[in-house]
């Protein structure tokens, strides 16, 4: 009992600051290779920079070769001049073209005008279309009842969740134990960091992200009464409109229209239409005995003409003050080599990092039997000194 005692005993400040000193030197270690590895890509880093510099470059004077085509293809553009004669015919085709289009829809409309729906057969499909979404609703409403009157027994829940809060105080006072156990080994530091600081950084890492998801869960209070009474709420709302709908559509099938009545109002209605269709007919003859005189017409289309080359002019001379414009290409094609050489170096450490760490396949096996003869050395220890 007096050799457990003293085992269990605190760290003393020497033996603190000596693992303070360990911990120091493993960090300064890591920025020792650091630095050596850094010097190592420093010439990759510099072929890089030029190598994207070179790539711009090429860039720029693809677009402005380019551009130098655009401007010729205008300027050939502007030497050319239109046939009114010829545009004039083409026009003439596209309006009797148009015209005879015209035709096809009035006579398809006089043939949608004859068609006449049956209005109760639709009527017979989407009442029962509506009949069965209000047995849903229904259902659904039943459902969010019996949901409302359910109970639950906070009395078995709260053995229960005592049960599982007594096995994990075990657990703590067994992980206790051998934590004590464990400070009593004196391992190789330097070869078990080596191994172990990779995976512990990584475990560290996930578990500060674990512990935040955690908080942010915890922060989280649904509130269950609200959300039922809006629900409730949308679905009487749902059920009161389907109840209207069906009213009206009762309504609807229980009218009897005078047939004879709306065929003598409808038929008025027609006449206008048909007379209406009659004189449009006689403007479109009219307008296919018209022909066009070219004259005024290519005059007109000269004016269009020399305004669009006024404005193309314009639209020159602006292009030609944006191109006396140097702007100073290698200062921006150096800050977006930094950036893009930056960024690279940076994938490709953490594309290394990557690689290692999905190399790295610890020998759990032969460290839990290392540590099981270790142990099992401090009991015989043990035994020994308590039967002296």
């Amino acid at each position: 009992m007096n050799n457990l005692e003293e085992n269990e005993k605190p760290l003393t400040p020497e033996e603190i600051e000596k693992q303070k000193k360990m911990v120091d030197d493993l960090y300064k270690k890591e920025k020792e290779e650091r630095a050596e590895y850094l010097k190592t890509f420093e010439e990759d880093r510099k072929k890089a920079f030029e190598q994207s510099q070179q790539m711009i470059s090429d860039l720029i004077s693809e677009k402005i070769f380019v551009r130098e085509k655009q401007r010729e293809r205008d300027l050939e553009r502007m030497k050319l001049k239109p046939d009114i004669e010829k545009t004039g015919e083409k026009i003439e085709k596209s309006i009797e073209e148009k015209a005879f289009m015209r035709a096809k829809q009035r006579e398809e409309d006089l043939k949608r005008m004859e068609l006449k729906p049956d209005i109760r057969g639709t009527g017979e499909r989407i009442s029962k279309t509506i009949d069965e979404k209000v047995f849903l609703i229904e259902k659904k409403k039943e459902s969010e009842i019996k949901r409302i009157k359910i109970k639950p027994d906070i009395q078995k829940t709260g053995e229960a969740i005592s049960k599982t809060i007594d096995e994990k105080a075990f657990l703590i006072e067994k992980k206790k134990e051998s934590d004590s156990q464990r400070l009593q080994l004196k391992p190789e530091f330097e070869k078990t960091s080596e191994l172990i600081e990779k995976s512990i950084s990584e475990k560290a890492f996930m578990r500060e992200k674990q512990r935040e998801n955690d908080l942010r869960r915890m922060e989280l209070k649904p509130d269950f009464r609200k959300t039922g009474d809006a629900i409730s709420k949308a679905v009487a709302e749902k059920a009161f409109r389907m109840d209207k709908q069906r009213e009206m559509s009762h309504k609807k099938m229980q009218l009897k229209p005078d047939i004879p009545k709306k065929a003598q109002a409808i038929k008025s209605i027609i006449d206008e239409k048909a007379f209406r269709i009659e004189k449009q007919r006689e403007r479109d003859h009219q307008r296919l005995e018209i022909k066009p005189n070219l004259e005024t017409a290519g005059e007109a289309i000269n004016k269009s003409i020399s305004e669009k080359v006024f404005m193309r002019e314009k639209q020159r001379e602006e292009d030609q003050k944006r191109m006396e414009l140097k702007p100073d290409f290698k200062k921006a094609g150096e800050a977006i080599n930094k950036t893009i050489a930056e960024k690279a170096f940076r994938m490709d450490k953490q594309r290394e990092i990557d690689h290692k760490k999905m190399d790295l396949k610890p020998d759990i096996k032969g460290i839990s039997e290392k540590i099981e003869d270790k142990i099992e050395k401090i009991e015989k220890k043990k035994l020994d000194d308590s039967s002296d």
